[in-house]
């Protein structure tokens, strides 16, 4: 069956085997600021996946080779010189350069998105409520924030798996096992409770543990956000659906008493 919204020259919305996948409309200061916060967490909010996981695998990457995230630590505490020496300078400037334009591509697309999503509006393009494939299920629903907040709060990429994002949610995941794995963040934890806390510093890596509260506060924030936009889909399927069923009808609910 062929996709109606394929059909449309603004479309906004499809529903497809990896999830519900349409055109977001956030602020634009609020895509640059993830994106600052962490390179490609900008583009996941308004939906472009491929993009997002390029950036953040560059991030990750050029980040590990011109040792920025140990550069920041000592600054922190005040160890400039150690700073100076660990920071890789040949690799800093190609850092500096793709972390500006994740930023401002990010932004750039959030306001085309907000433009292209109004002009959507006049087409009245009909949605799907729900796909049946042999590998998945897939439909829209209303769902709760909290909850997608609770559980990406929990464990990131739960989150996106409540909303249907599944190539994203297992993405998130493998990079969360990754930033617990090489920062020894559980056992320093465990040293600490213990009452080791020489023992605890001793073992966190402060390279892998830097990118944690930016990946931990990303993956909520999108997967609260995405279940609202889902939710507003959810509605607006709704009331098109009723407005083309019952739209025409004569029947009066609320009569006036005579």
């Amino acid at each position: 069956m062929k996709n109606n919204s394929l059909q449309a020259r603004y479309p906004f919305y499809r529903l497809s085997l990896f999830g519900v996948t349409y055109a977001s409309v956030p602020r634009p200061a609020m895509v640059a600021w993830w994106s600052a916060a962490f390179p490609g967490f900008g583009h996941f909010i308004i939906n472009q996946y491929a993009r997002g996981i390029l950036l953040t695998l560059t991030e990750i990457a050029i980040n590990r080779l011109c040792r920025l995230n140990d550069a920041i630590v000592f600054t922190f505490c005040g160890r400039f010189d150690d700073a100076r020496y660990v920071l890789q300078e040949k690799w800093v400037f190609g850092y500096i350069v793709i972390y500006l334009f994740a930023i401002w591509d990010s932004s750039r697309s959030a306001r085309l998105q907000g433009s292209l999503r109004s002009l959507s509006r006049f087409e009245r393009q009909p949605l799907s409520r729900m796909l049946i494939h042999p590998l998945e299920v897939q439909y829209i629903e209303r769902k709760n924030p909290r909850t997608g907040l609770f559980y990406s709060l929990l464990f990131p990429g739960l989150g996106q798996l409540y909303n249907q994002r599944f190539c994203l949610a297992f993405y998130i995941m493998f990079w969360w096992w990754t930033y617990i794995g090489m920062s020894n963040v559980f056992g320093a934890t465990i040293e600490l409770l213990y009452g080791s806390a020489a023992r605890s510093t001793t073992m966190l890596s402060a390279h892998w543990l830097m990118f944690m509260p930016s990946a931990l506060g990303g993956a909520a924030y999108h997967a609260y956000r995405g279940t609202i936009e889902q939710n507003k889909l959810f509605r607006e399927e709704q009331h098109m659906h009723l407005e083309k069923k019952y739209g025409r009808s004569e029947i009066e609910i609320f009569a006036e008493s005579g």
